[in-house]
């Protein structure tokens, strides 16, 4: 918006603003495994948090379980826009993510919209795999149609590894 109207100060305030909620999400949401902001249990079963709460934290979702970590990782991947490649901005990060989440894709009654949001995630390190998957999908979801999937997948910088 600073850039739209011409304004620095709003802009270096909303650059600001934008980096501290990266920094906090990446902090609390994302789950890395030899971090000490939760216990080494945790950390080795989860990748993402479910819920956050003020005194204690969830591996599900108000509406799923905790196996549907394809869920836990999409509802923490939505909307996918710009500002995404910066939240998971770590690659090797983002491919431990879509790796811990990728099994859970074969559990019965997977929904196709919530498989593209792994996907989707595997485009930041993996192009063309994450497009054929894409590809492969029968269904989308509001926050994922086929016309996002396929801008974000063609709009990442990052050629297959």
């Amino acid at each position: 918006m600073g850039l739209a109207y011409g304004d620095t100060n709003l802009f270096d305030s909303g650059s600001m603003l934008t980096a501290l909620e990266i920094q906090a999400a990446q902090m609390w949401w994302h789950v890395r495994e030899g971090d000490t902001l939760y216990e080494e249990a945790f950390t080795k079963e989860n990748k993402i948090m479910g819920i956050l709460w003020a005194n204690k934290r969830d591996s599900g979702l108000w509406f799923a379980p905790p196996e549907a970590k394809e869920m836990r990782l999409g509802i923490q991947l939505l909307p996918i826009s710009p500002i995404t490649e910066n939240l998971f901005s770590d690659d090797g990060f983002a491919k431990e993510i879509v790796e811990w989440a990728l099994p859970s894709l074969s559990r019965e009654g997977v929904e196709e919209g919530w498989k593209g949001f792994v996907y989707a995630l595997q485009g930041i390190y993996d192009k063309d795999g994450a497009l054929e998957k894409i590809k492969s999908l029968k269904g989308f979801d509001d926050g994922n149609s086929l016309t996002n999937l396929l801008w974000w997948i063609h709009s990442r910088n990052l050629g297959s590894q």
